[in-house]
């Protein structure tokens, strides 16, 4: 039989914390949760047939990207790279098939977080069970309103993307309301003070992705979602657009864990689901 805890406190910036449930015999310890792009090069990655399970490996710092390329080759630069999540759960399992009914950790949002950002954006902190982290689950939910320094596209959307590819202006807009889930075979715990750590690896992304076809001003949406023929093999063969390629991608090329040296970034030092 399980005990649920309901913490409510009030955090600096009015982050509000939410429940959390774990059974009765585990230990509790607070934890904090962010979230953050990277600016690491993007790394060579083979076609997995694990899905989001690949392995990324390779030192990355929470700063704007500086050097990113498409599948080709096309420089990219990014000038905005923002995601709303909601309904943050914590399981013990890689994969959906083996859920965790005992771990439903929640973090309630929205929480809009910029990628680009110069240092990781904290969710929120509360007191979670000590027991093994193997995945993440968030869903994304379309901004109602603006927060401080978002784009306006950001609106009514759950991504927004801007940038430009080999010279051509381009922008990327979801109004995604499904789940995103991060996981891997590696469990790790959680500890007193931890700073758990779920982190987009842009260049790796668009690295997967041919942009060529791009043209100068595109809004690529849920209306227009510019199809071609293999545009992101090793992201998703069957893929036919790049709407789809950026999605699967932003699930794909990132990584969840402990940030155990406090550098803002996930590395061979740190404790990684992947």
């Amino acid at each position: 039989m399980k005990t649920q805890y309901i913490v409510s406190t009030v955090l600096t910036g009015a982050l509000l914390m939410s429940v959390g449930c774990s059974p009765k015999s585990a230990k509790l310890v607070s934890a904090s949760l962010k979230m953050t792009g990277s600016a690491s090069s993007a790394t060579v990655v083979q076609n997995d047939s694990k899905g989001f399970l690949s392995l990324l490996m390779g030192k990355a710092y929470a700063l704007i990207p500086t050097s990113i390329q498409d599948s080709t080759g096309l420089s990219i630069s990014l000038s905005s790279a923002w995601t709303v999540v909601d309904e943050i759960e914590f399981k013990s399992s890689e994969t959906t098939s083996a859920e965790d009914s005992e771990m439903e950790v929640e973090f309630h949002g929205p929480y809009a977080v910029d990628l680009l950002s110069t240092a990781p954006l904290t969710l929120d902190t509360q007191n979670i069970a000590v027991k093994d982290i193997r995945r993440i689950k968030m869903k994304l939910q379309a901004a109602s309103t603006l927060p401080a320094g978002a784009p306006a596209g950001l609106l009514n959307n759950s991504i927004y993307l801007a940038g430009t590819v080999g010279g051509n202006s381009f922008v990327v807009q979801m109004d995604d309301g499904t789940e995103m889930q991060i996981g891997g075979p590696t469990a790790f715990q959680p500890a007193q003070g931890s700073d758990l750590l779920v982190e987009i690896q842009l260049a790796n992304i668009f690295k997967q992705i041919n942009m060529s076809t791009v043209a100068n001003g595109e809004v690529i949406d849920h209306t227009n979602r510019h199809t071609g023929a293999n545009l992101c093999n090793s992201i998703d063969a069957s893929a036919t657009d790049i709407y789809t390629c950026i999605r699967k991608g932003l699930e794909l090329r990132a990584n969840f864990g402990v940030d155990q040296d406090n550098d803002d970034a996930l590395d061979h030092s740190d404790s990684m689901v992947k």
